[in-house]
């Protein structure tokens, strides 16, 4: 949780700063050099509720982070760690960090849905006309209405593509760190080389190809919710 927080606090930022930038952009030319640049970003930070729904951002990731993700790492931890490992050599058993993946990240790959489609129902409610608005204050805020004003189910509604995403990266990642791990423990136990920087190399390496895996049904989700609609609503996809 320690590193989802700070990850959190450095990424949100970013996003929320690009997200507006390109928000900005729809109206006013881009800039064409230093000086129009340093205009462009001040009036960026000059948007209206710029830094309100910057902190909503970042509180509301903690709480999707608390609720999903902590969910998952617990579950990762509580199978894969309840098996045995020989002391100080490699784990030959290479099967063992794909079972432990698929039997901890199967059960939980579905609990980040009510966290996506509360962020979504927040942003989509500011586009209804007025008489129809929830009025949610947050993306917080939704998460918690939501369930008894639209009912139980709404939260989970179009999320199969949502889970798939979550179960391929956190199974993907899962094993091929844990496998690489115990593959080149040799690296920084004989060979001198920085525990820390095999670590940095082998989170890259994992991350960067569960993301390549498991991004195609988080983009197929964005198509079918966030790409224009046919007559009557209907999505082509």
């Amino acid at each position: 949780m320690y590193a989802m927080s700070t990850g959190i606090l450095a990424v949100e930022p970013i996003r929320h700063l690009h997200a507006n930038a390109t928000i900005l952009s729809h109206y006013y030319e881009l800039p064409k050099n230093r000086f129009e640049a340093n205009i462009f970003m001040k009036e960026v930070f000059r948007l209206p509720d710029f830094w309100r729904e910057l902190g909503k951002k970042i509180m509301f990731g903690h709480v999707a982070a608390a609720g999903s993700t902590a969910v998952q790492l617990a579950s990762w931890q509580s199978v894969y760690g309840g098996t045995w490992s020989p002391q100080e050599y490699a784990d030959y058993n290479s099967y063992k960090h794909l079972y432990c993946a698929l039997f901890a990240f199967a059960p939980t790959c579905w609990v980040t849905i009510p966290f996506e489609n509360a962020r979504r129902a927040y942003y989509a409610d500011k586009t209804w006309p007025v008489e129809l608005r929830r009025n949610y204050t947050s993306p917080t805020q939704a998460l918690f209405r939501a369930p008894f004003e639209e009912g139980p189910t709404f939260l989970f509604r179009g999320g199969s593509p949502l889970a798939l995403n979550q179960f391929l990266f956190w199974t993907t990642y899962a094993t091929l760190y844990t496998f690489h791990k115990n593959k080149y423990f040799f690296l920084y136990l004989y060979m001198e080389f920085s525990y820390d920087f095999i670590k940095l190399l082998n989170n890259a390496v994992s991350f960067g190809i569960a993301s390549v895996i498991a991004y195609p049904f988080y983009y197929a989700r964005e198509m079918v919710d966030l790409w224009p609609k046919e007559r009557g609503g209907h999505c082509t996809w």
